[in-house]
């Protein structure tokens, strides 16, 4: 009811502007407090009923109530529509929103929530660091939950980190590895590229049957796997090569291999940490497989 009163007041208002020489009624003359008020009812019935329209309906709604003028809770709104386009995958957006909060209401609780939202935002995008500046930030604010709230926040984004450089240095160590064996065979007489190494006619069709077989999975392990065989496939075939045509012996055949495994397993960890699977990759070696 308050926010049907409350759209009332502002239509009223709007009619008495727009005709300047009608009798102006109760309604039209209402107090800028009761117009306050009234914002401020319709936006919590916008809450309220938030699940009866489409989410960017209610956005829209806000904004534009937020537009109107001042109530009493609008730096909440503003907080809101931050946090809901952050949800809906917005990061521009909840970014926007979040500076605005800033600027129109400094000091605000609010505000200091809001240093959460922008560390989440940075996380969904692997910008750890700056994830991990704005967990620490939240640290210095006055409420004892956001405190808190940021402190949680900051070991998983610790070991998010973590993990991504690690991927960084396992990606530079194989491509660093298959940069040499493709060095090394420069200066060898003409490559052969065929027939195959044995270790690519062995290793390649096994590659291509799981490349098939990713085909039932789900997008992000089918990603993972093709890198792996696309990526493995390459090692596999450039070791063949240098095997071939340099032919080492003892100390060196086994530095030669023990590198390329290396490098298989580094490209493993890059696939599985692109595909956003090491968390579940971890689960499973942990508890086993169901």
């Amino acid at each position: 009811m308050g926010g049907v009163i409350g759209g009332a007041l502002v239509l009223a208002a709007a009619a008495a502007i727009a005709n300047p020489t009608a009798t102006p009624s109760p309604t039209a003359t209402s107090s800028p407090t009761a117009t306050s008020t009234g914002r401020q009812d319709r936006f919590l019935d916008l809450l309220r009923t938030y699940p009866q329209r489409p989410p960017q309906d209610t956005l829209a709604l806000v904004a534009r109530l937020i537009d109107e003028g001042s109530f009493p809770e609008r730096d909440r709104a503003e907080y809101w529509l931050g946090s809901a386009k952050l949800a809906l995958g917005d990061l521009t957006g909840a970014r926007a929103w979040f500076a605005r909060l800033a600027n129109d209401h400094p000091g605000s609780v609010w505000v200091e929530r809001s240093w959460l939202g922008l560390g989440d935002a940075a996380a969904q995008e692997h910008r750890f660091g700056l994830a991990l500046d704005w967990y620490r930030k939240s640290q210095s604010a006055q409420d004892a939950s956001v405190r808190e709230m940021g402190r949680v926040s900051m070991a998983p984004a610790l070991v998010l980190r973590a993990r991504q450089r690690w991927a960084w240095a396992a990606g530079a160590f194989a491509l660093l590895v298959a940069v040499l064996l493709g060095v090394s065979l420069l200066g060898r007489a003409p490559v052969c590229l065929w027939p195959l190494p044995a270790e690519a006619r062995i290793v390649l069709p096994v590659l291509a049957v799981l490349a098939l077989l990713s085909a039932r999975q789900d997008p992000a392990p089918r990603l993972a796997i093709l890198e792996l065989c696309t990526g493995g496939g390459l090692l596999v075939t450039l070791s063949g090569l240098r095997l071939r045509a340099v032919q080492p012996r003892g100390a060196a055949r086994a530095l030669h291999a023990g590198g390329t495994l290396a490098a298989l397993a580094a490209l493993a960890y890059v696939a599985v940490y692109r595909g956003d699977l090491v968390g579940m990759v971890l689960e499973t070696l942990r508890a086993g497989a169901e």
